[in-house]
């Protein structure tokens, strides 16, 4: 088969994505909060872009209007103040500080300061542990290698990283720990039978997996502060005599407060709380050595047989080990609320004309527009560029351009704000039923069911649903949370998953402790007492979305 060139000439179309349609798909999945950052922005760098100014109250008839001084009058007023302050001793009104304007510490905006920003900073958990190294008499070399030790411990009291790891990451320190080893520099000594899988580790256990905790996320690498993976030196091979001095320093951090503190896995946690009350010895820090995996189970007969006790031994020594914190960082952790800015409003109205537009039923969608700064091309500029008289062709052509930015603009963010109220009645009429009679009557939906309803494709329904939140008779929820999957029952009737999770929930909150539901019973209870059909792999899947345990792990023995 031959092969040639030839040259052919098609008509297409295609959807290119311009600066500004860009623009417009942004402000889409924008929250409130990056909106007004946006906007701030635009006004910094866009000179033409000007806020409006807040609407003036109007004058009360009923207060009078205080006298204003005649021109005559106020250069009297000037003249008179003039030969008094001539008679200031004006260095000593200075030195006094009466004359200095204090400094403020939050916006300067005109805007009173938020109670948070007057609150002093809590110590942290770093901070404590760092006040007590201070406190030790340990050599500079031994407080370098602590201070570091404990800026990979995180919020939880776990130490993040292995050793080896550490060092790989600080060769000069793993260096410096070698030559004042030799040099007999160092002032703690070597540990003894250290476990080298503990230096070596490159896996920290999770820290919700034992009796006392919840599940919990690992902890993602720690870099040092500016710096770059890309940056890192490359790996070295650690000598055993500085992961041992490494090691070292931390068994002396793990004795600091709070109690269990540096641990690597929760297993080390809990012994170090058990060495700290002085019950190395004793059955419970030998269940937690050998058989703690069991202890997760409850499994308390086989922990029995391999301790060679009696259970009623077993089970006090399990309630000493659920004494114990699995967190030891907890008490530090002061999270500040986040207050969530509703995008948009439903209340329940009466009495108004059936047939307003921002109305559906007996509830009014309304936008929330408080505190989001409006935009306007400035009087000044959109003149120069009337009459043509900016200067340079240059300079006419730059106004323009921005000119042209600042409308579009304007334009994105006001055709986002009727989106949000258009997604939002679509919403509401999909759901009326939710916001009458509670979670019960939610029904399933999905982004098709109002991209139809209001003729726009299913991506511009799903980046107005991020990041937006409406506040209804039923509470504040986010847009996201009105569309859910259903299970079919047959006959064409559908039940919507956050209903059975919500009766899921209840049902586990309700339950003897001693005799918790299995994931099969809550199946059959749903079929006998709500007539809703459920697979019980459902049921697990439900829960374990609820972040529920299973019925062996929820079960309280005593």
């Amino acid at each position: 088969m031959a092969l040639n060139l030839k040259l052919q000439m098609r008509l297409s179309q295609q959807l290119i994505m311009t600066p500004q349609l860009q623009q417009a798909i942004k402000l889409l999945q924008l929250s409130r909060q990056e909106l007004e950052e946006l906007i701030e922005q635009a006004l910094v760098e866009n000179p033409v872009l000007e806020e409006e100014a807040a609407e003036s109250e109007p004058a009360d008839p009923a207060v009078p209007a205080e006298p204003v001084a005649d021109a005559d009058a106020a250069g009297d007023l000037i003249d008179s103040d003039s030969h008094q302050e001539a008679d200031l001793d004006w260095q000593q009104y200075i030195s006094s500080g009466s004359g200095i304007i204090p400094e403020r510490g939050g916006r300067d905006d005109g805007e009173d300061s938020n109670l948070e920003a007057t609150l002093s900073r809590a110590e942290t958990l770093q901070d404590h542990l760092e006040w007590q190294l201070e406190m030790s008499a340990l050599s500079p070399l031994e407080r370098e290698t602590g201070q570091y030790l404990i800026g990979n411990i995180d919020d939880d009291g776990y130490l993040t990283a292995s050793i080896n790891e550490l060092l790989e990451a600080r060769p000069e320190l793993h260096d410096a720990l070698l030559r004042a080893g030799s040099g007999g520099e160092l002032s703690l000594p070597a540990p003894q039978g250290v476990d080298a899988a503990l230096l070596d580790c490159k896996h920290i256990s999770s820290v919700g997996s034992g009796p006392a905790g919840e599940p919990d996320k690992k902890a993602p690498p720690v870099f040092e502060e500016d710096s770059e993976p890309s940056a890192l030196p490359a790996p070295i091979k650690v000598k055993p005599e500085a992961a041992l001095a490494v090691e070292a320093v931390l068994r002396h951090i793990q004795q600091f407060d709070p109690p269990g503190v540096g641990a690597r896995n929760l297993q080390e946690c809990l012994e170090i709380q058990l060495k700290s009350l002085g019950l190395e010895n004793d059955l419970s820090y030998r269940i937690v050595h050998h058989d703690l995996k069991l202890l997760e189970n409850k499994d308390l007969r086989r922990v029995a047989r391999r301790q060679k006790v009696e259970v009623e031994e077993v089970v006090e020594a399990y309630k000493l080990i659920m004494e114990l914190e699995p967190k030891p960082g907890r008490p530090y952790v002061r999270d500040r609320p986040q207050h969530i800015i509703p995008d948009v409003f439903i209340y329940k109205v009466y009495g108004e004309a059936p047939g307003a537009e921002d109305r559906v039923g007996q509830y009014r969608v309304v936008l929330n527009d408080t505190g989001l700064p409006r935009l306007r091309i400035s009087d000044y500029y959109r003149n120069l560029a009337d009459r043509g008289s900016a200067g340079s062709h240059l300079t006419q052509e730059y106004i323009n351009e921005k000119i042209k930015a600042g409308n579009w603009l304007m334009k994105s963010i006001e055709q986002r704000q009727k989106t949000i109220l258009r997604v939002t009645r679509s919403i509401l009429k999909h759901q009326y039923e939710f916001f009458e009679k509670g979670i019960h009557y939610l029904k399933p939906l999905v982004l098709k069911d109002v991209a139809e309803d209001i003729q726009v494709h299913e991506s511009t329904v799903s980046r107005i649903t991020t990041n937006k939140y409406v506040h209804s008779p039923q509470g504040l929820f986010e847009l996201k949370f009105f569309f859910t999957s259903g299970i079919d029952q047959g006959g064409g009737d559908v039940i919507s998953s956050k209903k059975i999770k919500d009766m899921i929930s209840k049902m586990i909150a309700v339950e003897d402790d001693r005799e918790p539901l299995t994931d099969i019973q809550i199946a059959e209870r749903l079929s006998k007492e709500s007539h809703i059909k459920v697979a019980r792999r459902t049921v697990a899947k439900y829960r374990e979305a609820l972040n529920l345990l299973p019925s062996n792990k929820r079960k309280q023995l005593f």
